[in-house]
């Protein structure tokens, strides 16, 4: 009887598209049927996107959109609708998160959505829950692409889609499909 071999084999772990370790932790993209939930809740445009990249925008169609060199953080906001998907990785989630709390809280957009992990426990999380009028919880993992538009595994959280503005109920109207939506405010 041959002894079996449980080794991995490293080039074999990684998602579709990719070899292991070469994965950016901050290009996880958002699926069309997402993007399209998101352009119908905010109306059927979205304006900006401060947290992109061309291979991403070709699915979001942004008017405009910032890139990692733009560096939204240091860039105007001013919008009619936003959509964000942030970069992931380290403390960037919380740093985008605020800024993008920050802006609405000066009034900078009229609507916007904005796509994170649950992560209830954090106080950025539960800023935002003050501040949304809506949100969706979704009811599975999203599995998100990379950037030859593969999808990616590996995706251990659950989401949550939170909508600022003053059309809530069109919000909830398209995310219901993707999981449990609630009316904050």
């Amino acid at each position: 009887m041959s002894e079996l071999n449980n080794s991995a084999d490293a080039k074999k772990l990684g998602y579709v598209g990719s070899t292991p370790g070469n994965r950016d932790s901050n290009a996880w993209f958002t699926p069309s049927k997402y993007i399209e939930s998101v352009r119908a809740g905010l109306g059927g445009v979205i304006e900006l996107d401060p947290f992109s990249s061309v291979a991403a925008n070709n699915v979001v169609k942004a008017n405009k959109f910032y890139t990692e060199t733009d560096n939204a953080f240091t860039k105007p906001w001013k919008a009619t609708t936003i959509f964000m998907n942030p970069p992931y990785s380290g403390k960037l989630c919380s740093e985008a998160v605020t800024k993008f709390l920050d802006e609405f809280e000066r009034d900078t957009f009229k609507e916007g959505v904005f796509l994170v992990n649950n992560s209830t426990e954090t106080k950025w999380f539960q800023r935002a829950l003050g501040l949304a009028n809506a949100v969706c919880f979704t009811n599975h993992r999203i599995s998100f692409w990379n950037a030859d538009g593969k999808a990616m595994s590996g995706n251990t959280r659950g989401q949550a889609f939170f909508y600022f503005g003053k059309n809530a109920k069109r919000f909830v109207k398209e995310f219901s499909p993707h999981g449990n939506t609630i009316t904050l405010r």
